[in-house]
């Protein structure tokens, strides 16, 4: 192993993947060697690094599904690190859940408010382009979710494009069920499978920026009869503006929009 013979340069700790050391009265450097494949996978040193690997498995098929229930909207709303920040949530999700580390249960039911106020577009913040309040109702079989907005008014309406004339609003929701670690497969899968990934989502019509707008509704029907408890809904609002041209044409305008999480029912 290589001696620092030099009697300043006296460093102890890591640096660029070489390690330096004391050891009987020489300093010692030498490169680090990162752990195997087979030591991560067996060396109960690692077991720590090997839950970690699990559960983070979990959070990125719960991310996964919440994504794949809100469809086109991930498209249209989100940012190049929507992935990893959602699927960080979804960790610190799995962390609040019962069970031993690495097999934790991922339920969004355990960590909801973690979700609340998540942004599509970390740039885009809703409530800073839309100030009026949603009120969510929910039936008892939850099957029909509708996000309701007393009223609107041209105050509401902040930072958006002064070529816009108009605004649309879009309702969404997404269905994510409960996943636990499966032994067998070694990975996590939802334990309602047919209860996973799924979503619905509507949009109001074209509303003017410069007029008062009162009740707008917006009602989303889940796209299945029956839902089990331990199923989680989660519920988006977002916003969109519309330019009114001379011909009387609508033309979107793609550089200002938002949408965010506001509930798990």
């Amino acid at each position: 192993m290589p001696i620092l013979k030099s009697s300043i340069i006296k460093i102890i700790g890591s640096i660029k993947g070489v390690t330096f050391y004391y050891l009987n009265g020489k300093h010692i450097s030498r490169k680090s060697s990162p752990p195997t494949k087979d030591q991560i996978y067996n060396d109960p040193r690692f077991a720590t690094v090997r839950a970690n690997n699990k559960e983070f498995g979990g959070a990125s098929s719960c991310s996964k599904a919440i994504c794949t229930g809100l469809q086109e909207n991930v498209k249209t709303f989100k940012d190049s690190r929507l992935t990893s920040r959602l699927t960080g949530i979804c960790r610190k999700i799995i962390q609040k859940g019962r069970g031993r580390p690495g097999q934790r249960e991922a339920n969004l039911f355990n960590h909801n408010q973690a979700l609340l106020g998540f942004q599509l577009n970390k740039m885009q913040i809703f409530n800073q382009l839309y100030t009026a309040k949603p009120t969510i109702s929910i039936d008892q079989d939850r099957t029909s979710i509708n996000v309701k907005i007393a009223k609107s008014t041209k105050e509401n309406l902040m930072k958006y494009p002064k070529s816009a004339t108009h605004f649309q609003l879009i309702a969404a929701i997404s269905i994510v069920s409960v996943h636990t670690w499966n032994e067998e497969t070694k990975k996590y899968q939802p334990v309602y499978p047919e209860s996973n990934a799924l979503g619905a989502s509507v949009v109001t019509i074209p509303l003017l920026c410069k007029i008062e707008h009162q009740n707008i509704s917006l009602q989303i029907n889940t796209p299945i009869a029956s839902i089990p408890q331990e199923v989680a809904i989660t519920v988006w609002i977002g916003i969109s503006f519309r330019k009114m041209e001379e011909n009387h044409q609508l033309i979107k305008l793609e550089s200002t929009k938002a949408m965010e999480c506001i509930a798990v029912v």
